[in-house]
C-alpha cells in the first residue's frame, strides 16, 4: 500500500492518477433526449463552468506533469514549473485567479452541487498559494528535484496510453529539460532539515536506477535507431547531472542543512482547512487521536487475548503472519480474495459496484516495488485508450534468503490480505474510481482530498467486518487483530502529524511513538517518523475516518426508517472525492447541523 497508501491518491487537493490520451479535457456529450430531460444552466452556472474549463486549460498547460497525470497528452513533451520564474508567475495567476472567482461567478446563486465546485476550487486556489507563498518546498526539500525528474518519466512508462515509440519521444523531449531541474536545485535550496538531505541521499539511488537501468529496459522495444540514439545522448546528460545533484548534496548541502522540519501551527491549520475542511483546533483534534489511540490498544489486546489467552498480544499478531501464500501463488491468492470480497458486497448490499470490469490483480512493476507492498493504480479521469484499474502486490525477490521471503510474504498472510485488499479496491479506492468515473463535474472529478480518499479505505476496512466479513468466531478474531493493528499505525501517523510540525515532538519522540504505541519494529518506526517531518498531514487517514463515521451517524437520524448502509455509501461516493464536510453538505443538505470536524 506505498506503506499503506495507494499511488491512486495523494495527500492534499489532488490531481487523480495516471491517464491518457486525448489532447484536452473531453466534453460531456449527452444524447438529444437526455439534453432536452436536462434543466437549462442558470447564467450563474454557465458563469462557472466556463470559469473552470479556462482555469484547467492553463493549469494544464503551466503543469505539464499533472496534465499527463490526468490523461490530458497535448504536453506530454514538456516540462516545466521548476524555474523561478514560472514560480512566480504561477503564484500571481492563483492570486489573480481566487480574486476574479467572485466578481465571475456568483455563488449565492449556484444550485448546492456547484456551490461545493465552486467551494473546492477557491480552496484549491488558497491551498497552491499557501504551498508557494509559505511552505516553500523547493526552499527547504532537496527531494521535489529528485521527484520532478523522476516523476516526469515515470508517468510516460507507467501506462501503455499511446504507442511506446510516442511516449519514447515524449520522454527523450522532457529528458532534455531535466539537467535543467537539477542546475536550478543550488540557486533555491536554502537550509533543509538534515534529515531531509539524508532521506535524498537515500532516494537518488532510485532516481539513478530509473534512468539507467529501468528507462532503457522499458524502451528497448522501440526500433528506431535515431531516436534509441537521442535517448542515449539525453540518459547520459540526465545521469551526469543526477550523479553531480549526489556531489552536491553529500559534499555541499548535508554539512550546511540545519534547518526545521516543522511547518508550525498557523501554516498546519490553513492546510487542514484549505485541503480537508477541517477547521478545529490542534488540541482538540490530538485529544480524539490520543483517546481513540487508547481505546484501539485496548480492543487489541481483548482481541489477542480471546485468539490466545496469556499470550503477549504482539506475539499473538506476529503469529498470524506465518500463515501465508507461497510466493508464486501471491497473485491467484490475491485475485481469489478479492472476488470473494466483491460477492459478499453484492450478497449483503453493502455498496453498489458500478461495473462488471475487474481490478486487475499484477506484480508491482520492479522500479516500484522497494516502496510499496500494495497499491492502486488507476487510469486518469480523461483517459480514455489505457482504462484498465491495477491491483499490484509485490512479490519476494528471488535473491532473498528464505527468511527475507518469509518476512515479507508475512505481510500478505490470510488474514491481513484481505483487509489489504478492502482498503486497496472492494469496496476501497478502485469502487471510489468506479463511482468518480460517473461525475459529471470536472471539479470533482479532477480534485479530491486525502482525508476523503484515505479516510474511506480505512472506513471500509473496520466496516466490513462490522458488516460480518469474515464470518465469527476464530477467524473473525484474527482478521480484526489485522485491521486494529493497522489502524493502529495510522493513528500513529495522525498523532506524529500534528505533533512534529505544531507542538515541537523529535523526530527520535516520533520514533518512539510508532515503537510503542502502534507496536511497530524499529526499522518500520524509523520510515514512519521520517516520512512525518516530510509529510505533515499524513493524518488524513484517521482524520477521514472519523469525519465518515460521524457523518453515518448523522445520515442515520436524519434519514431515520429510510437509512440503510447502501443508500448511504452509494451517496458518499457519489460525489468524487471532495473533502467530506463538502460531502456532508452534499448530502445532509445545508440545513445539517455541523458536525465536530467543520
Amino acid at each position: 500500500m506505498n506503506a499503506l497508501r495507494p499511488t491512486s491518491v495523494l495527500a492534499a487537493l489532488l490531481l487523480l492518477s495516471p491517464g491518457c490520451t486525448t489532447s484536452r479535457p473531453p466534453a460531456q456529450t449527452e444524447s438529444p433526449a437526455a439534453q432536452a430531460a436536462t434543466p437549462a444552466l442558470s447564467p450563474a452556472q454557465v458563469a462557472l463552468r466556463a470559469f473552470v474549463d479556462a482555469h484547467f486549460e492553463e493549469h494544464f498547460r503551466r503543469s505539464p506533469m499533472a496534465a499527463t497525470s490526468a490523461g490530458v497528452h497535448t504536453y506530454d513533451g514538456e516540462l516545466r514549473g521548476f524555474r523561478p520564474e514560472e514560480r512566480a508567475s504561477h503564484l500571481a495567476y492563483l492570486k489573480a485567479r481566487l480574486a476574479a472567482l467572485p466578481l465571475a461567478v456568483d455563488r449565492a446563486a449556484l444550485p448546492l452541487e456547484d456551490r461545493a465546485d465552486y467551494d473546492m476550487l477557491a480552496n484549491h486556489f488558497q491551498a497552491r498559494i499557501l504551498d508557494l507563498e509559505t511552505v516553500r518546498p523547493w526552499e527547504r526539500n532537496p527531494n521535489q528535484y529528485l521527484s520532478f525528474a523522476s516523476g516526469s518519466v515515470f508517468q510516460l512508462i507507467n501506462r501503455d496510453f499511446a504507442p511506446l515509440e510516442e511516449r519514447m519521444r515524449s520522454a527523450v523531449k522532457r529528458m532534455a529539460v531535466v539537467p535543467e531541474v537539477f542546475a536550478a536545485a543550488p540557486a533555491n535550496l536554502q537550509n533543509p532539515p538534515k534529515l531531509w538531505t539524508e532521506i535524498a541521499l537515500e532516494q537518488v539511488k532510485g532516481t539513478r536506477a530509473l534512468y539507467a537501468q529501468t528507462l532503457p529496459q522499458a524502451f528497448e522495444p522501440v526500433k528506431d535507431a535515431a531516436l534509441q540514439e537521442a535517448f542515449k545522448k539525453e540518459q547520459a546528460r540526465c545521469l551526469a547531472a543526477i550523479d553531480g545533484y549526489i556531489r552536491y548534496l553529500k559534499d555541499d548541502l548535508l554539512p550546511r542543512s540545519n534547518g526545521a522540519f516543522a511547518i508550525g501551527e498557523e501554516t498546519y491549520r490553513k492546510k487542514l482547512q484549505y485541503e480537508e475542511g477541517v477547521t478545529d483546533s490542534i488540541d482538540s483534534l490530538l485529544a480524539w487521536g490520543r483517546s481513540e489511540m487508547k481505546r484501539t490498544q485496548e480492543q487489541f489486546r481483548e482481541v489477542a487475548g480471546r485468539i490466545a489467552p496469556g499470550k503477549p498480544p504482539m506475539d499473538v499478531y506476529r503469529e498470524l503472519g506465518k500463515e501465508h501464500p507461497a510466493p508464486a501463488e501471491l497473485v491467484a491468492t490475491t485475485t481469489a480474495t478479492l472476488e470473494e470480497i466483491r460477492q459478499f458486497l453484492i450478497d449483503h448490499r453493502i455498496i453498489t459496484v458500478p461495473s462488471e470490469v475487474r481490478a486487475r490483480v499484477a506484480e508491482t512493476p520492479a522500479f516500484n516495488r522497494a516502496l510499496s507492498f500494495a497499491s492502486m493504480s488507476t487510469a486518469g479521469p480523461f483517459e480514455t485508450k489505457a482504462t484498465e484499474a491495477y491491483y499490484y502486490v509485490t512479490p519476494a525477490d528471488p535473491t532473498w534468503s528464505a527468511e527475507q521471503t518469509s518476512q515479507h510474504m508475512s505481510f500478505y498472510n490470510r488474514y491481513a490480505l484481505p483487509i489489504v485488499s478492502i482498503h486497496e479496491a472492494y469496496p476501497g479506492h478502485y469502487v471510489q474510481f468506479l463511482w468518480t468515473n460517473r461525475v459529471q463535474s470536472k471539479v470533482r472529478r479532477l480534485f479530491g482530498s486525502g482525508s476523503f480518499a484515505e479516510g474511506w479505505g480505512l472506513y471500509t476496512e473496520q466496516m466490513m467486518l462490522d458488516e460480518g466479513f469474515g464470518g465469527t468466531g476464530p477467524q473473525a478474531d484474527r482478521l480484526r487483530l489485522n485491521q486494529l493493528a493497522l489502524y493502529l499505525q495510522r493513528l500513529a501517523r495522525y498523532v506524529a502529524g500534528l505533533s512534529l510540525h505544531t507542538r515541537g515532538m523529535t523526530y527520535d519522540q516520533a520514533v518512539r511513538l510508532f515503537e510503542e504505541e502502534a507496536y511497530m519494529t524499529r526499522i518500520n518506526a524509523e520510515r514512519e517518523a521520517r516520512r512525518g517531518t516530510s509529510d505533515p498531514t499524513y493524518l488524513v487517514y484517521a482524520l477521514g475516518k472519523k469525519m465518515l463515521m460521524e457523518l453515518r451517524e448523522e445520515a442515520k437520524v436524519k434519514w431515520g426508517k429510510d437509512f440503510t448502509l447502501q443508500r448511504f455509501h452509494d451517496a458518499v461516493v457519489s460525489h468524487g472525492y471532495p473533502p467530506v464536510p463538502i460531502v456532508r453538505q452534499l448530502l445532509l443538505g445545508d440545513d445539517a447541523a455541523p458536525s465536530a470536524s467543520r
